[in-house]
């Protein structure tokens, strides 16, 4: 069955503790990005994500899919380059193309700094 798109959760004690999406990756047929990952602030940095974030790609491969993560978090970055499951592919500035786009849609400037990442290094990942 072909889904779009997919939403996970894991919970601790009854609490959802992380999220994430997992969509399909833009003109990559075979391919889907884990997106927009989260974990409460109470439960980073001890693990949970990168835990989480494994088992998903684990269930998304065995769908047949390539999985791909595509994150500028520094610590999430730290964490998949340890990671032997995962091969860093890129790391690299992104032009940012919303620029054009943001003051046609919304004529002021201070539009053009919401949501940039031009400033930050990318990097995307691929499950091995």
């Amino acid at each position: 069955m072909h889904q779009a798109s997919r939403q996970f959760i894991g919970v601790i004690n009854g609490e959802i503790v992380v999220h994430t999406g997992v969509i399909q990756f833009p003109m990559r047929k075979g391919w889907k990005r884990i997106h927009r990952l989260v974990v409460l602030p109470d439960y980073q940095g001890i693990g949970i994500g990168m835990k989480f974030i494994n088992k998903v790609s684990e269930i998304i491969k065995e769908d047949g899919y390539n999985v791909n993560l595509t994150t500028t978090t520094p610590s999430l970055i730290n964490a998949m380059c340890r990671d032997k499951k995962w091969l860093l592919k890129r790391a690299s500035r992104v032009k940012n193309t919303r620029d054009k786009n943001n003051q046609k849609y919304y004529g002021r400037k201070e539009h053009k700094e919401l949501g940039s990442s031009s400033n930050r290094i990318t990097y995307s990942f691929n499950l091995k």
